[in-house]
Formats: structure tokens, C-alpha cells, sequence
């Protein structure tokens, strides 16, 4: 068997670790264009954590923090979500973005749909 053969395991592997095996951030409200902006210094010891923190110096999407970052954008949200908590970014998601059904909401309607 090649070594090279493995060569994509350690990048599998590192997403999963730098979010503590988590997939889903602790907050629902970091959609693609939510807007993310550094209001506090980081205190941080993850180099991702700092360098994400550095990216929303100037008000930035998720998005655009994920592209910028070159990290998978579920990790992103994980992250910015874990910064946002501790108070070290501020998130704030455009209104007609509140305004959008959930996804429990879009299932039960897709469920009924499915039924007809």
C-alpha cells in the first residue's frame, strides 16, 4: 500500500478537531449572510479561533469569512458561533432573513405536500 494513499486523512481528520467534533454551531442565526464584526480582542488559543476573530475586524459575512479563511464553511460557523457566544463578535442577520420559516416549519409543509 502507498503512503500517498492516505495523504487527504489528516485534512478529514482536522475540521473534526477544531471544533471539538461538533458539525452544528450553538446558534441558529449564522446564515450565509449574516453580518460579523469583531467587537472585543480575542483571548483565544486556536489560531483558527484568532484568525477568524481577525477577519471580522471590518464587518464581514459568514460567507465571506469562510472563503477568506480557506476553512470548510460548517467549521467557520462552528467557530464564529463559539466567538459570538463569548462575546468576542457580534453577529446581526439581515431582517428579511429573520423573517424565513424555519426548518421544522418547511418539513411539516413538505410532509402535507408529500400526503396530497
Amino acid at each position: 500500500m502507498n503512503p500517498d494513499d492516505h495523504a487527504e486523512g489528516p485534512d478529514l481528520i482536522r475540521p473534526y478537531a477544531l471544533t471539538g467534533g461538533r458539525t452544528r454551531p450553538s446558534r441558529s442565526d449564522l446564515t450565509l449572510t449574516t453580518r460579523v464584526v469583531a467587537v472585543a480582542d480575542v483571548v483565544e488559543d486556536e489560531p483558527e479561533a484568532r484568525e477568524i476573530h481577525a477577519l471580522c475586524v471590518r464587518p464581514v459575512t459568514v460567507a465571506e469569512a469562510a472563503s477568506r479563511s480557506g476553512l470548510p464553511l460548517g467549521v467557520v460557523r462552528v467557530l464564529l458561533a463559539d466567538l459570538v457566544d463569548r462575546g468576542y463578535v457580534m453577529a446581526r442577520t439581515p431582517e428579511r432573513e429573520r423573517h424565513r420559516p424555519d426548518e421544522a416549519t418547511l418539513r411539516a409543509v413538505l410532509a402535507r405536500v408529500k400526503e396530497l
